[in-house]
């Protein structure tokens, strides 16, 4: 089939070939057959049969103009095209072609529609008539670039990028084919030049580091190329996933991306949003694709975390409950649901919907993590203690959960159990100053005096206190001054803590630490490391008033 249009393209495309206009026959033309609708989207289904009828009642119409026809068997082609079913839209590309053989889109889109059937011979020609048409068209010129590459031309594309960079010098796209071409023909030191470039003028662009891993594996430089090929994508069932692709502002591929509509182009138009952060826009496309599918609960859940990332956390949460009446055992719906009723201070809510997410997905750690934070903050210690252990058992290197783990057992008054998590915690991230503050407190806190070292915990926060000068800090180091018995410096560091929430606009946390502040005043040492309120027994985002008002 392709050899034989390929040669029915080239032949109607030679100077001469025949009347443009509206004498062309039906003879004259390739036929146009649908593919298999049975199994397609009836939204899908319903454009392909109208583009074809478009195109059929147009041929019965003996007074139609030859642009017209062009117009309709180009639009059912770029219907197919989109939907991918290129055999079929060959001939429909084709044909708009010989209808009308001044339209740059039909020659355009047949360069890409071969390209994308592997004939890199026919789709460098048709690039090369679209430049023939429009020699300023930048957008043409990358994708002619990119196919002489493919086809193993790499030395025709450095004439082709100095025409495109003295129509946009600093594009990164240029440097990028360029870089390309020179690893096509074994140039390593100039493809690294020109990726690195590319790279510096983009540097979100992810789909560079592949080729430039193997331009310094060809210089015989492993370190970077090791380096670029941790950065450059992933491995997955569908093979190798290359990452975000330089910027191009090319209309005619927008058209051709959103020209048949189905949940599937909104679902992956939302996706290229999300994937820029454009979260009201990813919105917009989700809540297309549902209005489509609306009793496809992961299309639900998508819609409800862009609605919440875009700031309506009151229609994700709608959404998010949707998804989770339609399917009951979506694990990420319940997880999105207990976050937003945290935020909105319905804990009690959230548990459930936590409680939910990990039966039907015990492994989602980051979920059980909330869900232990969510026990502990409504004062279900020993419940937390359990989940906050089982992402532990999991993943050794969690540091929230081995921090939340250490104060679950401060509430339940197991201080010498939690010394030894802290310890552990320690071993596991030295680096990590949370820990050490948080043993330094229980050392000279404690009402356990077996547990109690007040010269320990002052070494500790004095390592913690050069680099976090914070109002937690301040008043561990209150805390441990006052248990080695020096009450005068200890008032120092405990109003200067006060002070500070003070300046931070929180008075109510200045009022709760002066209990403190009187007994280092009467002599006296703590013997409570954190007060109920404090957020290391409360973990979790702040509660955000009206967050789900209208």
């Amino acid at each position: 089939m392709l050899r034989r249009l390929s040669a029915v393209a080239v032949a109607c495309l030679l100077p001469g070939c025949g009347p443009s206009g509206p004498d062309i026959g039906t003879g004259d033309l390739l036929q146009v057959t649908l593919p298999d609708l049975s199994r397609m989207h009836a939204y899908v289904q319903e454009q392909y049969r109208e583009a074809h009828a478009a195109v059929t009642t147009l041929e019965a119409d003996p007074r139609a103009e030859a642009r017209e026809r062009g117009d309709a068997y180009g639009r059912l082609g770029m219907l197919l095209m989109a939907g991918e079913h290129f055999d079929a839209a060959e001939p429909c590309l084709l044909n708009a072609r010989r209808l009308a053989p001044d339209e740059f889109r039909w020659i355009y889109y047949l360069a890409h529609l071969f390209e994308k059937k592997g004939d890199l011979t026919a789709a460098v020609e048709h690039f090369e008539q679209a430049i023939a048409m429009r020699p300023a068209d930048f957008p043409t010129l990358i994708h002619l670039a990119n196919a002489y590459i493919d086809a193993g031309r790499p030395a025709a594309v450095g004439p082709v990028m100095e025409r495109a960079r003295t129509l946009r010098p600093g594009d990164a796209g240029i440097r990028y084919q360029l870089g390309r071409a020179a690893l096509a023909s074994r140039d390593y030191a100039g493809a690294v030049e020109s990726l690195e470039a590319a790279l510096r003028l983009n540097p979100r662009a992810t789909i560079a580091h592949y080729p430039l891993a193997l331009a310094y594996r060809g210089l015989g430089d492993l370190d970077n190329a090791r380096r670029h090929l941790e950065r450059s994508g992933t491995r997955s069932s569908s093979g190798f996933e290359a990452g975000l692709s330089f910027d191009l502002e090319d209309p005619l591929q927008v058209e051709l991306r959103e020209v048949l509509r189905s949940p599937q182009l909104h679902r992956d138009l939302a996706l290229r949003a999300d994937a820029n952060r454009n979260w009201p826009e990813a919105a917009i496309q989700f809540r297309r694709a549902v209005e489509m599918e609306p009793d496809n609960p992961t299309l639900r859940l998508s819609l409800g975390i862009a609605l919440n990332r875009a700031g309506d956390s009151r229609t994700a949460l709608a959404e998010l409950e949707e998804a989770a009446r339609l399917d009951p055992a979506l694990a990420q719906a319940h997880d999105a649901i207990g976050a937003i009723l945290e935020r909105a201070g319905r804990d009690g809510e959230a548990v459930d919907h936590y409680l939910a997410a990990v039966e039907h997905d015990p492994e989602a750690l980051a979920t059980r993590r909330r869900l232990a934070d969510a026990l502990l903050r409504t004062g279900r210690p020993e419940s937390a203690l359990s989940h906050y252990r089982r992402v532990i058992e999991l993943d050794p290197e969690a540091e929230e959960a081995r921090f939340g783990e250490a104060m679950a057992l401060v509430r339940l008054n197991r201080h010498r159990e939690a010394r030894q998590r802290l310890l552990d915690a320690m071993s596991h991230h030295p680096g990590q100053p949370a820990f050490a503050n948080a043993l330094a407190r229980l050392l000279a806190a404690s009402p356990d005096p077996r547990v109690r070292d007040g010269r320990r915990a002052f070494e500790l926060v004095q390592g913690v206190v050069q680099g976090q000068k914070t109002t937690a800090v301040a008043e561990t180091m209150a805390m441990a001054l006052a248990e080695l018995g020096q009450f005068g410096v200890a008032i120092e560091w405990q109003r200067m803590a006060m002070e500070v929430a003070r300046d931070a606009g929180r008075s109510d946390i200045a009022r709760e630490m002066s209990a403190n502040l009187d007994l280092y005043t009467r002599g006296q040492p703590s013997r409570t490391p954190w007060r109920d309120d404090e957020p290391e027994l409360r973990p979790g985002p702040a509660v955000e008033p009206g967050l789900l008002g209208p």
